[in-house]
């Protein structure tokens, strides 16, 4: 890697800066262009999973026609345009891709130039390990670049391989993160950390949802967490106590039937930093769809009837077949033939079997 004084630390410091930008680059591209006296600098980036991503300073004004961007089957193996012959790290100059009589209408200036009074140009291609690349051009109207220009645009090849690869994780990493919370607040899962008299003393985003929401957990003025379930608030309450006492205890604690939320009292992990000493810690997990709507999904799912599922639902939720039998209006001769039909249709032996099988499947996410 060369070595690069004075006015290049900038760059490359602009350079590093700019995988955290949106749009990416935009100041280590300004940079550029400024340093080198172009009249326009632009970088195109195809991930690895053939995402591209394009940035140019100054920005060209949109024509009707214009689709917004570069049209990704220019990039595609289809049709193979000449950026992708060029040698990786090596600076190159627009001649070198263009006939002697298709200066204004080249396919590689057509993704690559854009503006027609642009008539010399310094282009580079560099890649990162996993498959990403970078084009970066620089381009002006009246006048070439210099041998200077062009060995600074190569000095920074290995640094823009770098930053390739570095927008490119962090791409990967921002999509994992993004499912695993959709999956979180698929599941209906929050946690708070709560003090001697029951204050938030932290807790996770679905935990502030639930509270925002009020429905059955809500937050007092003072901090403290308040079930709204008279019930719920009494067992929430007996917990802290005994937590006070110094007793090592667990509660379960039912929230609300539709949608069905539940809370998990509990002592709060050993190892926590500094200063942060909860005494208690309530997880609190339950559906985020109707009764209804879990219902449909069952159905679909083990082949059953609407009925059926419905009363698989209530005895996933340790009702009863009696008790099942009165909230679906059927008699108990009728429910029990149902559920028969549900452990058949399920591979299941029985209600343990069965609220194993309903929680491992795809239903608890909807």
């Amino acid at each position: 890697m060369a070595v690069i004084l004075g006015e290049e630390h900038d760059l490359i410091a602009a350079l590093h800066r700019g995988t955290l930008g949106t749009p990416p680059w935009e100041d280590f591209l300004e940079q550029l262009r400024r340093r080198t006296g172009a009249d326009y600098a632009a970088l195109f980036f195809q991930g690895d999973h053939d995402w591209l991503q394009s940035i140019r300073i100054p920005a060209l004004p949109r024509s009707s026609d214009d689709r917004g961007g570069i049209d990704r089957q220019q990039f595609g193996n289809a049709t193979p345009l000449p950026h992708m012959a060029m040698r990786l790290d090596r600076v190159h100059s627009l001649e070198e891709f263009l006939g002697p009589n298709d200066l204004r209408d080249s396919s590689f200036r057509s993704p690559f130039i854009q503006d027609p009074d642009i008539f010399f140009a310094r282009v580079m291609r560099v890649a990162e390990p996993n498959g990403g690349q970078i084009w970066i051009s620089l381009g002006r109207k009246k006048s070439d670049f210099s041998a200077s220009d062009g060995a600074l645009l190569g000095s920074l090849a290995n640094h823009l391989a770098i930053a390739a690869g570095t927008h490119s994780e962090l791409a990967r990493q921002r999509l994992k993160a993004g499912i695993s919370a959709d999956a979180i607040m698929r599941l209906n899962f929050g946690w708070f950390m709560l003090d001697a008299s029951g204050r938030i003393i932290d807790m996770s985003e679905q935990a502030e949802a639930f509270v925002q929401e009020a429905k059955t957990l809500r937050k007092s003025p003072d901090g403290r967490l308040i079930a709204e379930s008279a019930d719920a608030q009494g067992s929430l309450r007996k917990f802290l106590q005994r937590r006070q006492a110094g007793e090592n205890i667990v509660f379960t604690v039912h929230l609300s039937d539709e949608p069905w939320l539940d809370m998990l009292l509990t002592n709060p992990p050993t190892n926590l930093p500094g200063a942060l000493q909860p005494l208690a810690v309530a997880f609190v997990h339950g559906e985020r769809s109707s009764s209804a709507e879990r219902s449909e999904h069952l159905a679909n799912l083990f082949g059953l009837t609407l009925q059926e599922a419905r009363l698989a639902l209530h005895i996933s939720r340790g009702v009863t077949i009696r008790e099942a039998a009165t909230l679906l209006g059927l008699t108990h001769e009728t429910t029990r033939l149902y559920s028969k039909r549900i452990y058949a249709k399920t591979g299941t032996r029985g209600q343990a079997d069965l609220v194993r099988l309903i929680l491992a499947s795809i239903v608890a996410l909807t």
